[in-house]
């Protein structure tokens, strides 16, 4: 149950407290005092998403609390799971800084925005005109039923299965795809790979099959130069011979000069570098043979190197080495796909089975709760001034989705001479605001919502009508915390705690209040929204009558 309402700098509200009790509060005020700055500033409170410029003063930060006392529901688990301090009772609050920033807290603990909603959909609901709107959406209508019928437990579980399974196919949808374009392409990669590794590349080969071929290729003219050179150094004519000349001619003479001696030195280590030349020039000459058969393999491997090269638009050996062994990869994980395909099929098919399996459990309770809801809501329509009203619900099933197999469609109608239709088709406004009515006021029971809340749902009602809507607000607040604004007079007499909302304008600009009325207070309210500002003796007394009715 509420218990104080502290709003700071927000809208047209400087600075307000007010105290909230059990049973129903109605809140009246003229058009445009401010009443619905309090829902707004409750909405806040709760994780509602706050728009720019709330702040009455820009340069000050704005801050709504919400006390709570919630002895009589059970939030252990949820405090346990959020990681909250649980006091009896609870403060919800929420700080809007100067420069828009949003912050949330439950009992002084920073929270996420979605933990302050979650906690305030188990506190508080909240009706509103845009929800009577609402009542024409199947989606809606469904969630409704879910709720009075004690199922949206179930229907969250459902929906996260559901969820799970939606991600599976689609990730199977992918891969599928992913499989069927590499299929597409695995004959050529194969194709490709065969090529690279039938070539069976080594690194460095290509600059020893380079050089090689050159030798095959002019090997008779190196062994001619070779032999030339072996002829020139060593032979009888040779440079060899010449120089044991003159070594000779100075081996004398080198005795008695150490400078000729220096001389004979340098010719003596001339020869032999000459004859390691000759030798050298003689082993090459040797080693090389005039093979045209080799020549031509030589040529054909260096031929096969250089268009893969050309063909895979590489350089080296070693690029078209690393290209094979990313073909071996690319081709070895296709052939996986298929493994993976398998396992997400089986996977996916244990998903849906689950989710249908959850979704006829629900569809058989929704079935079995539509004709008894239907009927409560009858009794509740023939109460608020509908005798002869029929209500009912149109059920279909289908393919899963987020909220099942199911599809439910309201029909009403008012009168007993017509068939039953859509609401959005034969409902007034007023009906709709008593059908939906009806249905909060059963969903409240069902699910021991201690509070509800409801912001001129009284759209399109009057007289004795609204008197009995008034009625079964009283009712709905001897059992749970029911807070209601209304322009009717006769839903406000019904009131345990009226509040009047008013706009006084000053020098900073215009201000709403809010107070509690006494008794005699209560005489005057009433009978200014039965006649206006001017007040007669006969809307006086007319709200006299209403109080004590009420």
């Amino acid at each position: 149950m509420l218990r104080r309402l502290t709003i700071s700098n927000y809208l047209l509200i400087g600075s307000l407290e007010l105290d909230l009790d059990s049973g129903l509060t109605i809140i009246t005020g003229e058009t445009g005092s401010g009443k619905s700055i309090l829902i707004g500033a409750l909405a806040l409170a709760m994780g509602e998403r706050a728009e720019s410029g709330v702040q009455r003063d820009p340069a000050k930060r704005c801050v709504i609390e919400l006390e709570v006392d919630h002895k009589d529901i059970d939030l252990t688990a949820w405090f346990g799971s959020a990681e909250i301090p649980m006091e009896r009772s609870t403060i919800l609050r929420r700080q809007i800084e100067p420069g828009g920033r949003s912050r949330a807290f439950v009992n002084d603990t920073p929270v996420r925005l979605e933990t302050l909603r979650e906690l305030g959909e188990k506190l508080v609901h909240v009706h509103s005109q845009h929800h009577t709107l609402l009542l024409n959406d199947a989606r809606f209508q469904l969630g409704l039923v879910d709720h009075v019928a004690s199922q949206r437990a179930d229907v969250v579980a459902y929906a996260g299965i559901y969820s799970e399974w939606r991600s599976l196919m689609y990730r199977l949808s992918a891969l599928r795809e992913e499989g069927s374009r590499a299929n597409g392409e695995l004959d050529y990669l194969r194709f490709q790979l065969e090529e690279l590794e039938e070539a069976r590349l080594l690194p460095d080969e290509q600059p020893a099959i380079e050089q090689e071929l050159v030798r095959a290729e002019n090997a008779e003219e190196l062994i001619q130069g070779l032999r030339s050179v072996e002829e020139g150094i060593g032979g009888e004519a040779g440079i060899v011979a010449l120089v044991g000349r003159l070594r000779q001619a100075l081996a004398k003479p080198a005795r008695l000069d150490t400078g000729i001696h220096a001389i004979l030195e340098r010719l003596n280590s001339t020869n032999i570098e000459l004859k390691d030349i000759g030798d050298e020039a003689e082993r090459i000459a040797a080693g090389i043979s005039i093979d045209p058969a080799r020549a031509r393999q030589l040529r054909d491997r260096l031929d096969r190197i250089l268009r893969l090269q050309q063909k895979h638009r590489v350089k080296t050996v070693e690029e078209l080495i690393a290209m094979r062994e990313d073909l071996r990869t690319r081709v070895g994980g296709i052939g996986s796909l298929s493994g993976q395909i398998a396992t997400l099929e089986e996977e996916e098919g244990r998903a849906r089975k689950t989710v249908l399996d959850r979704a006829e459990a629900l569809s058989h309770a929704r079935i079995a709760a539509l004709e008894p809801l239907a009927n409560k809501v009858e009794g509740i329509l023939q109460e608020l001034g509908m005798p002869h009203a029929v209500f009912q619900f149109e059920h279909r099933t289908g393919d899963p989705g987020p909220q099942g197999i199911d599809t439910v469609r309201a029909l009403f109608s008012a009168n007993k001479d017509r068939v039953p239709s859509p609401l959005d088709k034969v409902a007034s406004g007023g009906e709709l605001s008593r059908v939906m009515l009806a249905l909060i006021s059963l969903a409240a029971d069902s699910q021991d919502l201690p509070t509800v809340i409801f912001d001129e749902v009284d759209t399109g009602v009057s007289g004795e009508v609204a008197d009995r809507v008034g009625s079964l607000m009283a009712r709905m607040g001897k059992e749970r915390q029911v807070i209601a604004i209304t322009h009717l007079p006769q839903i406000a007499s019904k009131a345990d705690i009226h509040l009047l909302v008013s706009k006084e304008q000053g020098a900073e600009g215009a201000t709403t209040m809010i107070r509690a009325l006494t008794a005699e207070e209560r005489v005057e309210a009433l009978a200014q929204m039965l006649s206006g500002r001017k007040l007669t003796k006969a809307a006086v007394q007319n709200a006299r009558v209403l109080l004590k009715g009420g």
